[in-house]
């Protein structure tokens, strides 16, 4: 065992350092200007994707950085900076290349060159122009990514910022702080109350983007404690919250990184969007709240539908559902794309005709209100299908010469569609066919909606007819079953009933002699009486009992009870003629004796075949069910039932 481990470690090893050996970061350095280079391994292309590329993030290590290729920095201060280079693959099938640092020692400043900002650095704030998140990839399991908060004011001012990270909702954390990049004497506030010292606040500006920008923005007032009530609210939602002290705050943007890496064991679901929540809170001024959404993907690719909230509840689902979709799309080509379509497969449970839009990049107006019908959009829809197109813009390609803000090559349509009917409890997916100007298509995963998995609690009354001479009696039967919710595959269900009943025998009379004791002293008698009463508790368990429903209204199933007495009592009533009692002839004496019933005696096995009609996936229904115990010991069974 010994061995095979110190052969693993060797293997991993040696992997990683070919790993480290096949990516390298270079700079040439004059003074303090220093132009950065990668050096990265080929790219695999994926069959049938797109050409790949690499995109890049640069922290230059002193609070900016660079999303070009091969970027030039102008340091403003001697001193020692850590440069790291994060890239990431698209459209490839080998492993992400691993965070790079790189040392860049800076002893002599040259102020004869001018300090400038990257085109990212300029183009950071979309959203609302003061605080925002954005992310260098989405989110991949077992993989790493990187979070980059940016903010900046008017008026220098310090004041706090706040992340909010991991989702309640998702029952799982999704994401683990590998390390924060912080700048300008920025600091980690190290309380797990920090939020509930935020001053209050008037104003809130709420925005959202998924990079790139949303054009959502809403503008929340507050009075007295409400702000702090907000606050609360939103803290519910989040297992981990991370506050950073601000303390040379400038009128110039600043920035900080968190290094995440995307737990394995994150949901799974590609249709699912996760939340980061960011907070900015001046100590003076108006306050901002933005929200990332981050999508989960199984490989780098910029062309995606999404089905927000694709986890649907069936038992609050309604007839006419409105689902949100949010495609996608990134020119990856060398030069502008002026038309593009998005060709969308809807499942067929949607109508097309209710197709409104909510949210795009780049912002348009529809064609039906430009008289030239360019840089709008138009939305034509089928029975079945629905294609948007862009008509008439531009939107710069990843490999265009001059374009270096990769979220300008970005676009993306959000809009709901409603229902035909009430969906079933099946997954159901759709996808889209992009095309740039007169190119191929470049064809989207499928957006898959799912039901969260269920039970049903099933609530039965009915009446129990005895078909032979030998069974118990008729009588009023009660059970409760469990089965999962509205299914549409065979499925089984678990059953539990219990029965009360009373018989009364018929007299009896017996001629025969013998003695009974009464007070102590022998009696001869010469026959009695005897009546049996009895009062019986009895329940039925069905553990395998396997169903199918043939369609709405029709199920069939088949399975076997078990039977037991469970509690009760026999009760012996008997009337002795007493050959001489006291000198009395003939003396009628009554004694009455009473015997518990053991408890799981006198089982039965019944096989059982049932119907039902009805709403059988979910609501009331009408049943009968024939159990068979033997000659005179079956059953036919009328009920009625209700699955919550």
């Amino acid at each position: 065992m010994k061995k095979i481990v110190i052969h693993i470690v060797a293997l991993l090893a040696c992997i990683s350092a070919w790993a480290q050996s096949d990516t390298s970061v270079n700079i040439t350095q004059k003074e303090n200007k220093v132009s950065f280079k990668a050096s990265l391994p080929p790219l695999t292309q994926i069959p049938g994707a797109p050409k790949p590329f690499y995109t890049y993030l640069w922290d230059f290590g002193d609070g900016h950085f660079s999303t070009e290729e091969n970027p030039e920095h102008v340091y403003a201060k001697e001193g020692d900076y850590e440069a790291v280079l994060y890239a990431v693959n698209n459209y490839d099938d080998g492993k992400k290349p691993g965070r790079k640092p790189k040392k860049v020692g800076v002893k002599q400043v040259n102020k004869s060159y001018l300090a400038a900002v990257s085109p990212s650095e300029q183009n950071f704030f979309k959203a609302n122009g003061f605080f925002e998140l954005k992310y260098n990839c989405m989110a991949k399991p077992g993989d790493t990514m990187v979070l980059m908060a940016g903010w900046k004011n008017d008026v220098a001012v310090n004041g706090k910022v706040y992340l909010f990270i991991n989702e309640k909702q998702f029952g799982q954390n999704s994401f683990d702080t590998a390390g924060f990049r912080l700048y300008n004497d920025a600091a980690l506030i190290n309380d797990k109350n920090a939020i509930a010292a935020v001053r209050p606040f008037d104003n809130l500006l709420l925005t959202s983007s998924g990079s790139p920008a949303s054009h959502f923005k809403e503008e929340k007032k507050f009075s007295g404690v409400e702000s702090k009530t907000f606050l609360m609210n939103t803290l519910k939602g989040y297992s981990n919250v991370f506050a950073v002290d601000i303390k040379q705050a400038t009128t110039d943007a600043q920035f900080m990184f968190t290094n995440l890496y995307v737990t394995p064991g994150m949901i799974k679901d590609t249709n699912a969007t996760i939340i980061i929540t960011g907070l900015f809170v001046p100590d003076t001024g108006g306050v901002y709240m933005h929200q990332l959404n981050i999508p989960i993907v199984t490989s780098h690719d910029p062309n995606k539908m999404n089905l927000k909230h694709g986890r649907l509840n069936y038992r609050t689902l309604k007839k006419s559902k409105s689902l949100s979709y949010k495609i996608r799309f990134q020119n990856d080509g060398e030069g502008p794309a002026r038309k593009i379509k998005l060709a969308i497969t809807l499942p067929s449970a949607m109508d097309p005709q209710t197709i409104t839009i909510k949210d795009m990049s780049p912002y348009c107006l529809p064609c039906d209100s430009v008289p030239t019908r360019t840089g709008c959009w138009e939305l034509q829809t089928t029975k079945d299908s629905a294609a948007f197109i862009f008509n008439g813009i531009y939107l710069p390609g990843t490999n265009q010469k001059g374009v270096n803000d990769k979220d300008s090559t970005k676009g993306f349509v959000e809009f709901d569609v409603k229902t035909k009917k009430k969906l079933d409890n099946l997954p159901f997916k759709g996808r889209t066919a992009i095309y740039f100007d007169k190119n191929e298509p470049v064809i989207t995963n499928f957006a898959t909606g799912k039901f969260k998995p269920a039970l049903s609690p099933i609530v039965m009354a009915g009446y129990e007819m005895n078909l032979g001479s030998n069974g118990l009696s008729d009588g009023v039967n009660v059970g409760v079953g469990i089965a999962r919710l509205a299914p549409y595959k065979p499925y089984f269900q678990f059953e539990l009933f219990g029965k009360y009943y009373q018989t009364t025998t018929a007299q009896q009379t017996f001629q025969t002699q013998g003695v009974v004791v009464i007070d102590g002293k022998n009696y001869d008698y010469r026959g009695y009486r005897e009546q049996l009463q009895s009062r019986i508790t009895r329940i039925g368990l069905v553990p395998l009992h396997l169903r199918y429903n043939f369609n709405d209204l029709l199920s069939a199933g088949a399975g076997v009870r078990v039977d037991a007495d469970f509690a009760g009592s026999i009760d012996t009533s008997r009337t002795y003629q007493l050959n001489n009692f006291n000198g009395q002839v003939n003396f009628p004496y009554d004694i009455i004796r009473s015997a518990s019933v053991k408890t799981f005696s006198n089982a039965q096995f019944l096989p059982f075949i049932d119907a039902q009609f009805g709403k059988v996936r979910l609501g009331p229904q009408i049943g009968a069910r024939f159990y068979y115990g033997g000659t005179n010991r079956s059953y036919l069974y009328f009920y009625a039932s209700w699955r919550l």
